[in-house]
């Protein structure tokens, strides 16, 4: 959260649409957590099977580091970009659509921001999945070396955590466009002063 609020003051200054991503975001955040943890229990994921999570086991029992805790941490770390970068192209499509046509109906511009946003999910998801893709690499390389079975390769921990982080995200940044659409068209436009008005005849 603080991360986000920083480099959204940073790059946008103290606005409404810098608060609308903000908001967005750390929802969107908090969705793709409770997603991860979910899953995380229901595959009964300790962590230990992360990179280094030998190593890490090691020093958690000198640190009192919760491994299970790392993990997710790790999954809501790697989804908080593409998350950010969502909820900041919504907020700020929505504050010029609002400059472009004040008079813009509430609905349309609803309508308009999910049209946006329909792009954006299906670019910043396939951004994600190749994102965890490539730091797997490796791994992936050597189960097919090894000439691991299907069923074997799907129920290797390490895969299955690979596949939470791609899941959770992706839901993350598909959850996030309708809720910083929302967050947004209230604060731009219902809070921000425009009229709230189409054809020249206000809207009851």
């Amino acid at each position: 959260s603080i991360i986000t609020v920083v480099t959204f003051l940073l790059i946008g200054d103290f606005n409404r649409k810098t608060y609308s991503a903000i908001l967005g975001t750390i929802l969107g955040v908090m969705i793709s957590g409770i997603i991860s943890y979910i899953f995380g229990n229901l595959s009964k994921l300790t962590g230990i099977h992360m990179e280094n999570g030998e190593q890490i086991l090691y020093l958690a029992g000198e640190y009192k580091v919760k491994i299970n805790g790392l993990m997710f941490t790790s999954i809501l770390i790697a989804s908080l970009g593409a998350i950010n970068d969502v909820a900041m192209s919504i907020a700020s499509s929505c504050n010029e659509l609002c400059k472009r046509n004040p008079d813009i109906h509430i609905d349309d511009l609803f309508t308009s921001l999910m049209d946006i946003g329909k792009d954006i999910m299906g670019t910043m998801t396939n951004t994600l999945i190749l994102a965890f893709t490539g730091s797997s690499l490796n791994l992936m390389l050597m189960i097919w070396g090894f000439q691991m079975s299907t069923k074997q390769f799907i129920n290797m921990p390490i895969i299955a955590i690979e596949l939470i982080q791609a899941l959770s995200g992706s839901i993350g940044i598909v959850l996030t466009v309708p809720i910083t659409a929302t967050i947004s068209i209230y604060l731009i436009k219902k809070k921000g002063g425009l009229p709230n008005k189409i054809n020249n005849k206000k809207i009851t």
